[in-house]
């Protein structure tokens, strides 16, 4: 029998007790639906088990990419069966029967690792492993990110991706033979593995970064109205959507590239300290001279918190502070001694009061 994605994580969560009573009544309906049915649960309640405590979610960081290749050769290997859909059964879900085989502890660790992310929602695969057939679309697996969390990801080229909080990755199951091409809502930093003959393309908010390797950080959130590019390493071309023939700029190391939403214009400009935008990496938090509005948005991905204002003046205020520690309570006392203001910390709300 073959599970996808979103039946992985539902089972995951009725291991650990987090399903909803519907959630509960179709994972028990399922298993009661044959032997196969119970001996396969009873199998994923072990690799469950296996896997104990080793994970947190809390500032974890995944190697996304490398663990879905191992387990998609180790399910190659497996030869499991594509799933198809029989219209005469009314079940709840759409499982078939096949196996799943213990066989190594590698593919038990895999599959682990596989079952308690899906559960901690440090990432959501939308979309099993499908065959690409010539002239369809390609397969896009979705790798994202909830506040609080980061992950890392090894692209199949070599290419390094660190993926920020709140943040969502598509990349296809296999890049086109002429170009490798990412689309990203959020925020990542990509090392890209240099290839002359196959530019790698990041789309993101109706803008293109086109580059053939080089490394740079990408910001492209909501609330932002703007992407940003900032280039650590080598040239990016960055601009407007080439099917929408917008302003493009050509960005080299240490420069600024921003594309308005709203204008589609581009500015640039030169960056003197390159932690403003890249100290999110290592888990930290700069900034100069700014809002406490956005400071307060940065703590909720971050740290998984909610701000509140207690005055609406207090959002004006301007942070200039390099936050480094871990402890939530130990930055917000900085700002606290900052902007001399005070704060309350409950359970996961924080509220800046005058």
């Amino acid at each position: 029998m073959e599970l996808n994605g979103k039946e992985y994580q539902l089972i995951a969560n009725y291991l650990a007790g987090e399903c909803t009573d519907e959630e509960q009544r179709k994972v028990e309906q399922w298993i009661d639906q044959s032997q196969e049915n119970k001996r396969q649960f009873q199998e994923l309640k072990r690799i469950w088990q296996l896997s104990g405590d080793a994970v947190s979610s809390r500032d974890m960081e995944w190697n996304i990419e490398q663990e879905w290749n191992r387990l998609d050769s180790q399910i190659s290997k497996e030869k499991l069966s594509s799933r198809s859909k029989n219209s005469d059964q009314k079940r709840y879900w759409s499982f078939r029967s096949s196996s799943i085989h213990s066989g190594t502890q590698k593919f038990i660790r895999i599959a682990a690792v596989f079952l308690v992310a899906a559960l901690l929602g440090v990432l959501s695969y939308q979309g099993w492993y499908q065959p690409e057939q010539e002239g369809q679309e390609p397969v896009l697996r979705q790798i994202s990110t909830e506040n609080g969390q980061r992950a890392n990801l090894t692209l199949a080229d070599g290419t390094e991706v660190m993926l920020n909080a709140d943040s969502e990755l598509k990349i296809p199951t296999k890049f086109a033979s002429d170009v490798r091409e990412v689309q990203l809502d959020g925020e990542a930093y990509f090392n890209v593995s240099e290839n002359k003959d196959k530019p790698f393309l990041v789309r993101s908010n109706g803008s293109l970064i086109r580059v053939l390797g080089t490394a740079f950080s990408v910001r492209a959130y909501p609330e932002d109205q703007q992407v940003q590019v900032v280039v650590e390493e080598g040239r990016v071309s960055f601009g407007q959507e080439e099917e929408h023939g917008g302003q493009k700029a050509i960005l080299n190391r240490s420069e600024l590239g921003t594309f308005d939403l709203a204008t589609h214009t581009v500015a640039t400009r030169t960056v003197e300290d390159i932690e403003l935008y890249m100290s999110w990496r290592n888990g930290y938090l700069k900034f100069e001279k700014t809002q406490l509005k956005d400071v307060g948005t940065a703590l909720e991905r971050r740290y998984d918190v909610e701000v509140f204002f207690e005055a609406p003046s207090l959002k004006k205020l301007l942070l200039t502070a390099y936050l480094k520690s871990r402890s939530l309570r130990n930055v917000l006392d900085v700002i606290k001694t900052s902007l001399e203001i005070e704060y309350q910390l409950d359970e996961n709300k924080v509220t800046f009061m005058k």
